[in-house]
């Protein structure tokens, strides 16, 4: 069983962080070919995805985002996407960062740090995942 299985059968609510339940055939016009969505922000269609042929590799897809800026790499592989997680409080930050500066990003999450429910679901996924924040 993979991590991301495992996490799965865990049957979490993580849509307080940033990770609702969705289509895995993402279905969007930017998904890129071969792509299986393992979660969904919420927002604006982004969502995450594993991509056939960059093994664990989780990459972001943001169909907001302006022309060849719709996917990029997140995490090298499902644990460290979760850890990301983890340490951001959530997905939005680490969905974004990619085109902030360090600045930016400490001033995210200085700003909006989590509140108890989503406390509750990061240290729920954190426990049931036997991982740490990044």
């Amino acid at each position: 069983m993979t991590l991301y299985e495992r996490c799965c059968r865990l049957e979490l609510d993580l849509a307080r962080i940033g990770l609702e339940r969705g289509d895995p055939r993402g279905g969007c016009f930017c998904d890129p070919v071969g792509a299986e969505a393992i979660g969904w922000a919420g927002v604006d269609g982004i969502h995450f995805c594993f991509v056939e042929g960059f093994g664990e590799t989780v990459f972001a897809v943001s169909p907001a985002n302006l022309p060849g800026d719709y996917v990029h790499p997140l995490a090298g592989s499902f644990a460290d996407f979760i850890r990301l997680v983890l340490a951001c409080g959530g997905i939005d930050a680490a969905e974004q960062a990619h085109g902030w500066s360090r600045v930016q990003f400490d001033e995210y999450l200085a700003q909006y740090p989590p509140d108890g429910e989503r406390r509750v679901a990061l240290d729920a996924l954190g426990d049931g995942m036997g991982l740490a924040p990044m």
